[in-house]
């Protein structure tokens, strides 16, 4: 991989409900030879090797909410870390409801010294963090407040040569999300329900919240054909909906090229 390359990582695409080939949804940014993860669940120091990113070089985390496919890998993390040597504090970045609970999560396992340094950091909708890789370029992650059953972040991506990918982390429709997606390059989007359900999306909303932001692609995450509905029936929902344009249903350890 270049030195410069910036890839958003899809460590899991599944729902909370894991299936034999689709993991809880958990992304990573790839900066250079750094990286941030977008949520935390499954086994994510595992996941990061796979793509080929160094664990060590992890540079924050920002965790959408608090339901447990999202935040339920911290505390291994933590401890995987610390046993790897990690000595340099890891920030941990979201809404102050979400830090609450994740915090606890974590002194929960009462890892002693076998828990890598952390800084919880609060943020608001409309925040932004900079991210800056080994090279010097400087991007964003734009964090704005999407619409579910506790409160909720979605996060825009925004890479130094301008590209955009938005993730909705877990949401129904809301004008939070069309303002994040907006003109994204990439949207990435949940389905985890065939029928509408609060604080989650159809594949009709997907392609709706898309044409409102005027999104160019849309990756289809947090989703499993196995419990909600095959994939072609989906992408057809999706077209009779009004969209239409590239539709890509995302797997584990697809990875999606922003820049480099």
């Amino acid at each position: 991989m270049s030195a410069g390359a910036w890839r958003l990582w899809i460590l899991g695409s599944g729902t909370a409900l894991p299936s034999v080939g689709r993991d809880n949804t958990c992304l990573a940014l790839e900066v250079g030879g750094d990286s941030w993860l977008i949520d935390c669940g499954g086994s994510p120091y595992r996941r990061l090797l796979q793509a080929g990113l160094d664990p060590a070089r992890l540079q924050g985390i920002v965790l959408t909410h608090a339901h447990a496919d999202h935040v339920c890998g911290l505390p291994s993390l933590f401890f995987h870390l610390a046993l790897a040597g990690r000595q340099a504090v890891l920030p941990v970045y979201g809404l102050s409801a979400t830090l609450r609970i994740a915090e606890r999560i974590v002194a929960s396992f009462e890892l002693g010294e076998y828990c890598v340094p952390c800084e919880w950091c609060a943020v608001q909708s409309g925040g932004d963090i900079t991210v800056t890789d080994s090279d010097g370029q400087v991007g964003q992650l734009h964090v704005r407040e999407v619409a579910h059953s506790r409160p909720a972040l979605g996060v825009r991506v925004i890479a130094p040569n301008g590209w955009t990918a938005a993730y909705s982390g877990d949401s129904q429709p809301c004008s939070g999300l069309v303002d994040l997606a907006r003109g994204a390059r990439w949207l990435l989007h949940e389905c985890t329900v065939a029928q509408p359900l609060a604080g989650h999306s159809t594949p009709e909303d997907a392609a709706r919240t898309a044409i409102a932001a005027g999104a160019e692609r849309v990756g289809i995450v947090h989703y499993d054909p196995w419990y909600v509905l095959p994939q072609e029936e989906l992408r057809a929902r999706m077209a009779r909906a009004g969209f239409g344009g590239e539709v890509r249903i995302l797997n584990d350890m697809d990875a999606l090229k922003l820049a480099g």
